[in-house]
C-alpha cells in the first residue's frame, strides 16, 4: 500500500467514524518527521467479506430463505453491526402485494447479529464472531411457485457503514456481496405446445446456499448414474413400451435396520415442477421434509413401526427417449387421461424398493399433489389393495378410471393389466375385467359417497398425519386395517 493511498484510507476512516480531520495553526512549527506504522488495520468491506451463503427452509409454498450469512475475516463485535449497517437483495423482495396470499414485507431484513458458526441461533448469536447473520422475514405465503429453489436462495449484500473491530476498520462499499449468477428459462405451455416468453431469474450458485429438512435424503441423478433403469414401460398415449432412467430421492433412516420394519410412502409431485432433479421435488412443497422430519418418524414409531423410507421419483417434462424422441412428454396424469410411461416406472422403482429395504407390506402410503395426486388414484386402482391410504391433494381427475371414455373424440389405450405391475386379480381373486369401473365424475364426491364407495372396510386407529380423511374433494383407498396403527 503506498503513501498516498494509506493516506486517502486514514481520512476516510476519519470521515466515515465523524471524526475531523486535524488543522494546524499556519504559524506553529513543522513536526519533525516520525516514522509512521503502516494502517493495515483499515480495510474495505470488498476485501474483508471472504464469502456469502444462505440458508433456508421448506415452507408450505415451496422453498424459501431464512437468512443470509456474512463471513469477514476476522471477528466482529455483536455492539458493531445492527439493521442499518447493511442493505440487502432477495427472491422475497421481488414480490408483489398480488403475488400473495398471506402476509407482508417478504424477504425483508428482520434482526442482524454475529455468530462463531455460519447458521443461525435461536438465541440472538454470540458476543463476537466472524459470521455475520442477517435473518429475514419469512412470515408470508406465495400463490405460486418459483421455478426453482435456487431461485428462492439467492441474495446480494452491501455493507453501507464502517464497522470498528479490534483488527481495525471496515470501511462501506458500495459493490454488493453476492451468491448468484443471472439465468434465462425458458417454459413450455402445454396448452399451445409451444415455448413460453424467456424469463430471467438469479439464481443461486451451487454450493452458496444450504436447504434445511431435506439433508437426509440421497439424490439418485441421471447425472451421476444412479437414476432408476425402468424397462419395458407401458405409455398410454401411443401404446408403446420405453426404457429409460428414472430419477428420484430416497430417505431412508439413520437408524434403519434390516431386522426391523419400515413403513413407505410414494411421495409425487405436481406439473409445475417437472424436472430430472430430485431437489425440486423436495423442495416444491413441506411434504417431502415433513415425512422425513423427526417428528414424523417418532410419529410412526408410535404407530408400530420403526421408521418410515420415503420414495419422491422426479418426473421430467422433456425425455431425450431416443433420436426420433429427443423430447418426449413424460408428463402423467395428462388432460387427455392417460398415464406416461413415468407410471409403471414408478411401479417398478416401488418394487425394487420394497425389496431392497425391510419394508411393512401393510404398510405402504401414496401421496402427491396436482398430477402426483391423480397418477397415486390411477395407481391404486391398477393394484386392489396395495397402499394402506392414499392422500391426494389439490388435484382432481373425474374421468381417470374410465379409460373407454374418450377424449376428444379419440380413445387412447388402457395399462395392459400384465399381473406384475397392473394386477390381473384383486386380493379376493376377481378377475380386473369383473371389477366395475368407477362413473365419470365432474363434482368431487360428498363424504357420503365417498364412504359408501369404498369396497374395504374403512382406515381404523389411524393417526391423522398417517392416513387421508375422506371429506369433500378427497379420495381414500383403504385395504384391510393392520392390527395396530394403520
Amino acid at each position: 500500500m503506498n503513501r498516498k493511498t494509506r493516506a486517502i484510507l486514514s481520512v476516510a476512516v476519519l470521515l466515515s467514524l465523524g471524526t475531523a480531520a486535524p488543522v494546524w495553526a499556519a504559524e506553529a512549527p513543522p513536526a519533525p518527521q516520525v516514522q509512521q506504522q503502516e494502517p493495515d488495520f483499515v480495510t474495505t468491506a470488498d476485501q474483508a467479506i471472504r464469502d456469502i451463503r444462505t440458508v433456508g427452509f421448506v415452507d408450505t409454498d415451496g422453498s424459501k430463505l431464512k437468512a443470509i450469512v456474512l463471513s469477514y475475516d476476522r471477528p466482529i463485535p455483536a455492539t458493531a453491526v445492527d439493521a442499518s449497517t447493511f442493505a440487502i437483495e432477495d427472491y422475497g423482495m421481488t414480490l408483489r402485494e398480488q403475488d400473495l396470499t398471506q402476509g407482508t414485507s417478504p424477504g425483508a431484513l428482520k434482526r442482524v447479529y454475529v455468530n462463531d458458526v455460519p447458521d443461525t441461533d435461536a438465541a440472538g448469536g454470540k458476543a463476537s464472531g466472524s459470521y455475520v447473520i442477517l435473518e429475514v422475514n419469512t412470515d408470508y405465503q406465495t400463490g405460486r411457485f418459483p421455478r426453482s429453489y435456487a431461485i428462492t436462495m439467492y441474495a446480494g449484500v452491501t455493507q453501507q457503514k464502517a464497522i470498528r473491530t479490534a483488527e481495525g476498520i471496515i470501511l462501506p462499499s458500495d459493490q454488493a456481496v453476492t451468491n448468484y449468477t443471472k439465468e434465462t428459462y425458458v417454459g413450455y405451455d402445454p396448452q399451445t405446445g409451444k415455448s413460453r416468453p424467456p424469463e430471467s431469474y438469479n439464481y443461486a450458485k451451487e454450493g452458496a446456499y444450504q436447504i434445511k429438512g431435506i439433508e437426509g435424503y440421497q439424490l439418485h441423478t441421471i447425472e451421476d448414474g444412479t437414476a432408476f433403469h425402468a424397462t419395458h414401460c407401458f405409455d398410454e398415449a401411443n401404446g408403446k413400451y420405453w426404457d429409460f432412467d428414472l430419477p428420484y430421492a430416497l430417505y431412508v433412516p439413520a437408524d434403519y435396520s434390516p431386522q426391523k420394519k419400515y413403513g413407505l410412502v410414494l411421495h409425487i409431485h405436481d406439473a409445475g415442477s417437472m424436472s430430472s432433479d430430485p431437489r425440486l421435488t423436495l423442495t416444491e412443497s413441506q411434504a417431502a421434509a415433513n415425512y422425513a422430519s423427526a417428528s414424523f418418524q417418532a410419529l410412526a414409531k408410535k404407530n408400530g413401526l420403526d421408521g418410515v423410507i420415503v420414495v419422491c421419483p422426479a418426473i421430467a417434462e422433456f425425455y431425450p427417449m431416443d433420436a426420433a424422441n429427443p423430447h418426449y412428454n413424460l408428463r402423467m396424469a395428462r388432460d387427455n387421461w392417460t398415464l406416461s410411461c413415468a407410471e409403471p416406472a414408478i411401479w417398478e422403482l416401488m418394487d425394487a424398493i420394497t425389496q431392497q429395504y425391510a419394508i411393512d407390506p401393510d404398510r405402504i402410503y401414496g401421496s402427491g399433489q396436482s398430477m402426483g395426486g391423480m397418477t397415486v388414484m390411477a395407481m391404486a386402482a391398477q393394484r386392489d389393495n396395495y397402499f394402506a391410504a392414499l392422500l391426494p391433494m389439490s388435484c382432481k381427475w373425474g374421468n381417470n378410471f374410465n379409460k373407454e371414455y374418450p377424449f376428444n373424440g379419440t380413445s387412447y389405450y388402457s395399462m395392459p393389466a400384465d399381473g406384475k405391475l397392473v394386477w390381473q386379480k384383486d386380493s379376493d381373486g376377481i378377475s380386473s375385467s369383473m371389477i366395475r369401473r368407477r362413473r365419470p365424475s365432474a363434482m368431487p364426491l360428498s363424504a357420503a359417497s365417498c364412504r359408501s364407495r369404498m369396497r374395504r372396510a374403512s382406515i381404523r386407529r389411524c393417526s391423522r398425519a398417517m392416513s387421508a380423511i375422506c371429506r369433500p374433494g378427497s379420495t381414500v383407498t383403504a385395504r384391510r386395517p393392520a392390527t395396530t396403527g394403520c
